[in-house]
């Protein structure tokens, strides 16, 4: 039963590291109409709530009966500021999460941590803006701070993830029709070590998000959108032996979003994974308020 455990401790840490919401990266995925700039001048300030549990548990695509669950609940604020840089628009922002996050494998007590997760500060730059044509793509490139609550004892359930990362996103965004626009993000992540993942040292490769979106106008002040996400690469290795192999995961998100008024604005997002080849296989709720200013 203990080897049992263990092998089920090891696939969990790659499930966890990629439950973050929010914006972007790894603070999540980008809702619809994230990468359409706001004019340079404009702040934005977000908050999300997020709530999501496990409904299966995977270990190289195969189901693992009576294995554990997982329960995240994120609460995460996003500040941003659009300015103007030479000729360019960017996009200034931070992600300040904050996890609750629950393990739960049969026969051993409950993993549950809470407290502030890793920082991450990015900023976004438009190459190409035209709203005549309504085209756009971007880059931009994060950096996560291990500055969240971390015991290496509990490693899985931690809030941070003790160590550095970078993401680099690139996004190209087009018009279609009167309110309809399509998106395309790729997103490549790059990870430091973790050395103290239960006394051990932790190595993960980079890995690779693909997210296609969609989204239409019901009213000029409502819309809908829908993300597809395919995820590769990752695998992880504890003292130079693979313990998690690379990912091949799929997942689908629908949202609706309203414009209560000039300023402020609110998200509902349904999440749920299609297909999950290691970790858990995930679904939940997002709730996005946002105040511009």
């Amino acid at each position: 039963m203990e080897q049992h455990h263990g092998k089920l401790r090891k696939a969990l840490f790659a499930a966890i590291a990629c439950l973050g919401l929010a914006g972007t990266a790894q603070a999540g995925d980008p809702s619809a109409r994230d990468w359409i700039p706001a004019p340079p001048g404009t702040n934005v300030f977000a908050g999300y709530f997020a709530a999501l549990g496990s409904h299966g548990f995977y270990d190289r695509g195969d189901r693992i009966e009576g294995g554990p669950s997982v329960d995240v609940q994120a609460v995460v604020l996003r500040p941003m500021a659009f300015r103007k840089l030479g000729n360019f628009t960017v996009q200034y922002e931070l992600i300040a999460p904050a996890y609750r996050n629950t393990i739960k494998v049969p026969g051993a007590p409950h993993d549950r941590m809470t407290g502030m997760g890793d920082i991450q500060a990015g900023a976004a730059i438009w190459f190409y803006n035209n709203e005549e044509t309504r085209t756009w793509f971007a880059w931009e490139p994060f950096i996560t701070f291990p500055t969240g609550r971390y015991h290496g004892s509990h490693a899985d359930a931690s809030p941070g993830k003790n160590r550095w990362t970078t993401v680099q996103d690139f996004a190209f965004v087009k018009g279609v029709g009167e309110s309809t626009f399509l998106e395309g993000v790729a997103e490549f992540e790059f990870y430091g070590d973790n050395d103290n993942y239960y006394g051990q040292k932790l190595k993960k490769s980079p890995s690779m998000r693909l997210m296609f979106l969609a989204s239409t106008n019901l009213t000029p002040d409502t819309y809908v959108g829908m993300r597809y996400r395919y995820e590769t690469g990752g695998r992880e290795k504890i003292n130079g032996e693979t313990a998690t192999p690379s990912q091949r995961s799929h997942q689908l998100a629908a949202e609706i979003t309203h414009q209560l008024n000039d300023a402020n604005q609110i998200q509902f997002q349904y999440i749920h994974d299609l297909s999950v080849r290691n970790g858990p296989k995930m679904r939940g709720v997002q709730l996005r308020y946002a105040y511009i200013f």
